[in-house]
């Protein structure tokens, strides 16, 4: 039985999604200038600059991707141990609650990446 998709998005750690919708909208905004000026001018400067944006954007959302691991762990095993031990099936749906929003951050990651490495390989246009 696989999780449906909207209860996948919809139980993540709602300040991490939001974060994540940032930097992601700032790494596409950065790419869609790439493609504007690798169209129009090639300037390989500003090429390497707007991979840096769209790098710091991918670095940003892995290390929130890693907080939120963290938070949700922490979070988890803490009502854990106030409630003095819980059924195991209790205990593996909390687990994978706190791992919905790093699996999604890990997938933006990969996506920025892709989006940094695309036209890195074209040749100044004369």
């Amino acid at each position: 039985m696989r999780m449906p998709f909207i209860e996948f998005i919809s139980n993540g750690d709602l300040k991490f999604v939001i974060v994540f919708i940032i930097f992601s909208s700032i790494a596409i905004t950065q790419f869609v200038k790439k493609i504007r000026t690798n169209k129009s001018t090639g300037d390989r400067e500003m090429l390497k600059f707007y991979n840096s944006k769209i790098d710091n954007a991918a670095f940003w959302i892995l290390i929130s991707s890693v907080l939120s691991l963290l938070l949700g762990l922490l979070h988890s095993f803490y009502f854990i141990g106030v409630a003095g031990g819980m059924a195991p099936n209790m205990i593996f749906k909390g687990v994978s609650y706190s791992l919905i929003t790093p699996v999604l951050g890990i997938c933006l990651y990969i996506i920025c990446k892709i989006l940094k490495g695309i036209f890195n390989l074209k040749t100044v246009k004369s």
